[in-house]
Parts: structure tokens; sequence; C-alpha cells
């Protein structure tokens, strides 16, 4: 299989995550859009799709630039990579509580440990 050539329509297709907030600037609400991916390039607009038309155009002038320039474009990551599967080393301390706070509530460790990382990826 040809390696894809890496040019502007390669990058901007790639599967890019954003983090979207809102904040309120002289009593008007504002969308603030950033690139996960890319740190620093971000914009607002009083409307979501307005900013995400606006972070579209941030991203193309800075892929372009980075291009120009050679640098390193850092990508998304396909989470299709991923299996699922994580060696975990802890105490056996740890362990044993780990397993007795999933004992008492009918779960296998896995999906203890699972529950105890959702709950801190939420913050």
């Amino acid at each position: 299989m040809p390696n894809k050539i890496k040019d502007i329509n390669y990058y901007l297709n790639l599967p890019w995550t954003y983090t979207i907030e809102t904040t309120k600037e002289t009593g008007e609400l504002l969308y603030i859009v950033h690139v996960n991916e890319l740190p620093g390039i971000a914009t607002d607009a009083p409307s979501l799709e307005t900013a995400m038309s606006l972070i579209k155009e941030a991203m193309t002038g800075a892929l372009e630039l980075y291009l120009k320039q050679g640098d390193v474009i850092p990508e998304p990551i396909d989470p299709e990579e991923f299996k699922g599967n994580i060696a975990y080393r802890t105490s056996s301390s740890r362990h044993y509580k780990l397993f007795k706070e999933a004992q008492k509530r009918n779960q296998s460790l896995s999906q203890f440990i699972d529950q105890c990382i959702d709950l801190a990826l939420r913050k």
C-alpha cells in the first residue's frame, strides 16, 4: 500500500477533536473552540456554527504554515488502534483492596477499575 501524500487536504480530513467552551463577554455568549491536537489553535464566535467555521480557517492557516516550514504536525490518534488491554502494576495491598471492593459490588475487578477510571475522567 503506497504512503499517503501528507498535503493540506490530508491534514484537513483527519479526525480532529475539539474542546468547546462557552463564556459571557460583555453580556454576549461566546463559543470558544480549541483543537485538542494543535495547541494554540483556537477561536471564538457568538454561534457554534460560526466558531466551527472559523476554527477550520485557523487550522488551514496553521497547517499551511507548518507544512511550509517543514514542522512536525501532531496527528489525531485513531481510536481503532486501541484494543482495550492495559498492563497495570500496583502494590499487592492496593490489588487486594480493589478486589475486595469489586467483590462487595458484585463486579469483576476489570469492571470496577473501569468504573473508577470513568469517574476520574468526568472531571
